[in-house]
């Protein structure tokens, strides 16, 4: 039996950090968790659920309707410190997270907040997300995988490296997409590879382009927006691989509740969750 801070902070020893992330937050607190109802995405429909069925507390993933809508347009600028680690230099890491950081602030004031943490708090359900730290688990297993390839084969393709990804994974292979060449040639040598993913949403075309001009041939993102890969397009400077929202937020947040079960936790999967096994 765990606290929801004790939750929170197991995930963040996992990748290392020491606070918590403007993405994540706890709204309605416990001492006493045993059984957790997780999913991506969670709504007034599945606290009901969780209150219904029993369970101890409900752990979203995205923090829509929570607080942290607020402050989550912090976690971008995380962005900055991954390419810089890819060898780019920081005054150009920063100026390609510049202009979307600031519509992310901006656009945050718009956001219902109280929605779904709100109805926690109206049902005595105890609520909590945690966002960049599942997904910073799901980009160093990617990038792993990604590695072990060009170590074994450093003349792999981009086909190749789509193809390693989806039979590394179960939650590739589980789920209704497919791991994606939406730019490049899918047979060229896929040269370095750089997995882009925690730092609260994809780079769009900007830190794509970014990457590419500093070396990297090829960026793994999760997801892009169709009018960043159209700018993307236009340039056609490398090959971008997208592995697919749902299934890579389920790779980084199976790692982090298979440490949970580890200690003890009854943890059910829901809405979108791609359980590892």
């Amino acid at each position: 039996m765990l606290s929801t801070d004790k939750l929170m902070h197991i995930a963040l020893d996992m990748v290392g950090w020491d606070t918590v992330p403007g993405d994540c937050g706890i709204y309605v607190p416990s001492e006493r968790v045993e059984r957790l109802l997780v999913g991506l995405d969670i709504d007034t429909g599945d606290l009901l659920l969780a209150r219904e069925l029993g369970y101890d507390a409900v752990l979203a993933h995205h923090f829509r309707g929570m607080e942290a809508e607020l402050t989550a347009w912090q976690v971008y600028a995380r962005h900055i410190d991954l390419m810089v680690a890819a060898g780019i230099p920081r005054h150009a890491a920063e100026a390609a997270v510049l202009d979307r950081m600031e519509s992310l602030r901006v656009s945050a004031h718009t956001a219902n907040y109280n929605r779904v943490s709100g109805a926690a708090r109206l049902l005595g359900v105890p609520l909590l997300n945690i966002h960049s730290p599942a997904d910073e688990l799901g980009r160093q297993a990617l990038q792993r995988a990604v590695d072990e390839l060009l170590r074994a084969e450093p003349n792999a393709t981009v086909a190749e490296v789509c193809a390693h990804l989806s039979a590394r994974f179960v939650e590739f292979q589980r789920a209704p997409t497919r791991v994606a060449v939406r730019l490049g040639n899918p047979e060229a040598p896929a040269g370095r590879v750089v997995v882009v993913h925690g730092a609260l949403t994809n780079g769009g075309a900007d830190v794509a382009n970014t990457y590419f001009e500093y070396g990297v041939q090829t960026v793994v993102y999760i997801h892009i927006a169709p009018a960043e890969l159209q700018r993307l397009q236009r340039t056609a400077k490398g090959n971008l691989i997208v592995t697919g929202h749902v299934a890579s937020d389920s790779i980084g947040l199976n790692i982090y509740l298979a440490e949970l079960e580890r200690r003890g936790i009854q943890v059910t999967r829901l809405n979108g969750v791609i359980p590892p096994r």
